[in-house]
């Protein structure tokens, strides 16, 4: 394997992108925080993206919402109460306003699930995900603060599905009066941040909200920049011109530091595996062909060489403390990998690619840069190790942050046969299964399998938790098997923090503004 060569030149190029970029003037006291996002907005309408949560949770709010130690608290809602398995009566918290004043009431509520709807039946917005999760059928308006939500099936877990930012509450007046183009980045929402500008390339402008349901956040002003590239982000922090950034490189950690600046690595919930698209290649619909490229590849040394020991190879279906830890990952067996594909049809061609039927075993890879960590390098040694047992990598491309959110849309139909990817927490066994559900947006692979749908059912329906544990480490044991992805590891976030900035970091690796902003030193 040739992880350590590679590991060693991409740090340093790295190293030398580091001291060559240039940054603007560092911050003085009192100017706003400068947060170093990945990528530009795809939309700050909540129903048209996935891909910016952090920003989208910080300009709108949920009825119901993860805390920073990911507890699922009320929100916009004051309280919930199942009527029966289908219906479920909600309170809204009296008093309550958006940010351009309107009243934050049933009205809003049926206008925003409404919408959210006829979005989704229109085969329009990013909504795939949420309406996967959250099966309601309609809403009612029962008073001016109470609704009743009448879902398709059970759903012993309703809140959890409540707080996906797609289904942020939005004033009823204001979208409907404006144009789906000019709220993309006009958004009006009853978040901690009230959106100012937006401009690309010079950043995102936000505002504290005074009347924000929990209090006006601790900082006043803030500025979201996109900064694709993990090296400026770093030079940027370094000379104090910025104060947040996502994905610190673990061996640039003392570097950051002897900077002056704070390095936070936090556990995480950001599951990190390689999609298998299908129905593109029907070699992938072989569950012996994605066995062995789980065999092929070295996760324990990807882990180690590139990752500096942080992260731990496990099959990650679920977070924890729902994992079925009886579950071991796939050993790195290249042998075994061989063996497989030969019995799959797959025989080495002269030039050392399977092949069967005169097809050879060729895939596509695309792979973003600094969204995960090391993620382009990760994704070189693994394409080594696929060559080694006769998978050809035809076109390993490394694409924009920005084209990879838009590509996970509507169960990853832009993907092609391979992806990195991830997903990040729901907090409980049947929504991390989401990943895995046929219907599910959070299903980008296009997986499906008879007997898991059973089993999910069967789970997701079942009220008595005394019961959960088996079926949920059943069903993590079944797909672990099956491998619809390339199963690698849970990554830790490393937080580059200036010194001024008090920060507190969440174990689902968001950064919703209003919750881990604790205020600014000078």
């Amino acid at each position: 394997m040739k992880s350590t060569h590679l590991f060693r030149t991409s740090m340093l190029a790295i190293g030398l992108a580091v001291g060559a970029t240039s940054a603007s003037p560092a911050l003085a006291a009192g100017k706003p925080v400068v947060f170093l996002n990945n990528a530009e907005p795809v939309s700050l309408d909540p129903m048209f993206t996935q891909a910016d949560a952090n920003v989208i949770l910080s300009i709108h709010e949920t009825l119901f919402r993860l805390d920073n130690k990911g507890e699922v608290q009320a929100a916009l809602a004051q309280s919930i109460k199942m009527i029966d398995p289908l219906n479920w009566e909600i309170k809204i918290r009296p008093g309550l306003v958006f940010q351009n004043g309107e009243p934050i009431n049933a009205d809003a509520a049926v206008f925003t699930f409404d919408r959210a709807k006829k979005l989704f039946a229109a085969g329009k917005g990013d909504l795939s995900f949420a309406l996967g999760a959250l099966k309601y059928d309609h809403i009612e308006k029962i008073d001016d603060l109470t609704v009743k939500l009448v879902m398709t099936v059970p759903d012993p877990i309703i809140t959890s599905h409540m707080v996906n930012p797609e289904l942020s509450l939005l004033p009823p007046k204001y979208y409907t009066e404006n144009s789906p183009e000019k709220v993309a980045f006009a958004p009006v929402g009853a978040g901690g941040y009230t959106f100012v500008s937006y401009k690309a390339g010079e950043g995102l402008i936000l505002k504290a909200f005074d009347k924000y349901r929990a209090g006006k956040p601790p900082v006043d002003d803030v500025i979201v920049k996109a900064v694709p590239e993990v090296a400026t982000r770093i030079s940027e922090i370094k000379a104090g011109s910025a104060d947040l950034m996502v994905g610190v490189p673990a061996d640039l950690r003392a570097d950051l530091e002897s900077a002056g600046a704070k390095v936070i690595v936090a556990p995480s919930y950001r599951r990190v595996f390689v999609a298998i698209k299908q129905g593109r290649n029907p070699a992938l619909a072989d569950v012996r062909v994605r066995q062995a490229m789980n065999h092929a590849v070295n996760c324990e040394e990807i882990a180690t060489v590139l990752l500096g020991g942080m992260a731990k190879c496990s099959i990650d279906l679920v977070n924890s403390p729902h994992q079925n830890t009886a579950l071991k990952p796939y050993a790195y067996d290249p042998a075994k990998a061989k063996e497989l594909l030969t019995a799959a049809g797959w025989v080495p061609g002269p030039d050392g690619v399977r092949a069967k039927d005169g097809v050879k075993l060729s895939l596509n890879f695309d792979t973003t840069n600094g969204s995960y960590l090391m993620d382009k390098e990760i994704a070189q040694v693994m394409a080594d190790s696929w060559k080694e047992v006769g998978i050809e990598i035809a076109d390993l491309r490394v694409i924009d942050n920005s084209v990879s959110s838009q590509m996970r849309a509507k169960q990853g139909a832009g993907y092609r046969d391979l992806m990195n990817s991830s997903s990040g927490p729901d907090y409980t066994c049947q929504g991390d299964l989401l990943l895995v559900q046929k219907d599910s947006g959070s299903n980008r692979m296009s997986w499906a399998d008879d007997k898991f749908e059973q089993m999910f059912k069967a789970f997701n329906q079942e009220f008595d938790p005394s019961k959960w544990k088996a079926m949920c480490d059943a069903a993590q044991a079944y797909v672990a098997e099956q491998a619809p992805v390339v199963w690698m590891f849970t990554e830790p976030t490393f937080y580059g923090v200036s010194k001024r900035l008090d920060y507190e970091a969440r174990p689902d690796g968001r950064v919703y503004l209003n919750l881990v902003l604790k205020g600014v030193n000078g």
